[in-house]
């Protein structure tokens, strides 16, 4: 039986190579999905007090601090969305290491 990720329904057949996919789409989707929320969130919370002209987001250059977050957060979203590919990848390799004394 194949892993499979955290809160995703197995696919009937599906192939290791499109279940690996169907799982770094499913991730991408949820970690995009959660995003979108918390921005409109924001966007209607800011526009409702008045703090916040549109035009200010799209002037925003990051200082050095926030550039750094925003890299750790993409590295880590990057981690879990190939997670189903790598981990697949390391149980191929140790099926294909053969035993000592085999």
């Amino acid at each position: 039986m194949k892993p499979q990720t955290a809160g995703r329904r197995a696919m009937p057949g599906l192939d290791d190579s499109e279940d690996q996919t169907f799982g770094m789409i499913a991730a991408l989707a949820s970690e995009l999905a959660m995003a979108r929320e918390r921005i409109d969130t924001l966007e209607r919370l800011l526009a409702a007090q008045g703090t916040l002209d549109a035009d200010a987001v799209e002037a925003y250059v990051p200082d050095e601090e926030a550039a750094k977050a925003r890299g750790a957060l993409r590295q880590r979203m990057i981690g879990k969305v190939f997670r189903p590919i790598r981990e697949a990848a390391i149980r191929r390799a140790a099926q294909s290491t053969p035993t000592k004394g085999a």
